[in-house]
């Protein structure tokens, strides 16, 4: 047997090792209890569920919306626009001018919604009887850039009255052209090379 002169050293320890051995010794000690955690984050949940569902036993009792009365006012100027046949929106324009210019409609017409479907109705009244035919076409094919190149900004109502009947005639020889019917596929589109 052979002896050692040298026993074994300890090392010693520094401020690192004690405060390695007690965090590793509170981690030990301190484990959390799984299903007490899942049980609190069930009940977070389910209050959060039942918090925003409405409590409908607790109502007296379901009355629907009702909007307000309209105004006296408002319901005469309705009236009288149905009697005239004019969207509301243009009823004092009709009765100041007479008729709706064009600039408005062609404005309404671009901007879309409600106002366009308000602005055709009126269109088709003030535009020529003859571009009729055309007026359905580019409504129907929704072809608003074709039917806005029409109007003459700095014109008079002839003017852009005029370009209406141009348009139409267009439309007419591209018809003619197409063997004598219209394509019930939409406006043809030039290929490209």
């Amino acid at each position: 047997m052979k002896t050692t002169d040298n026993p074994i050293k300890k090392k010693k320890r520094n401020c690192y090792d004690r405060l390695r051995k007690k965090l590793l010794n509170a981690r030990r000690i301190c484990r959390a209890d799984p299903a007490a955690s899942v049980a609190v984050q069930l009940l977070s949940i389910f209050t959060v569920f039942f918090g925003r569902v409405p409590n409908l036993a607790f109502s007296s009792s379901y009355a629907p919306y009702s909007p307000p009365p309209q105004s006296l006012a408002l319901t005469q100027s309705s009236e009288l626009a149905r009697q005239l046949e004019v969207p509301r929106r243009y009823l004092n324009v009709v009765l100041t001018i007479g008729q709706v210019p064009y600039a408005t409609l062609f404005e309404h017409i671009r901007q879309g919604g409600a106002q366009r479907r308000d602005a055709l109705i009126e269109l088709r009244k003030r535009i020529p009887t003859a571009s009729l035919e055309w007026f359905d076409y580019v409504e129907k094919w929704q072809l608003w850039s074709e039917l806005s190149r029409c109007y003459a900004p700095n014109g008079s109502n002839e003017e852009t009255d005029v370009n209406l009947l141009k348009s139409t005639l267009i439309w007419l020889d591209r018809v003619n052209s197409e063997n004598g019917h219209m394509s019930s596929e939409g406006p043809t589109v030039p290929k490209r090379d």
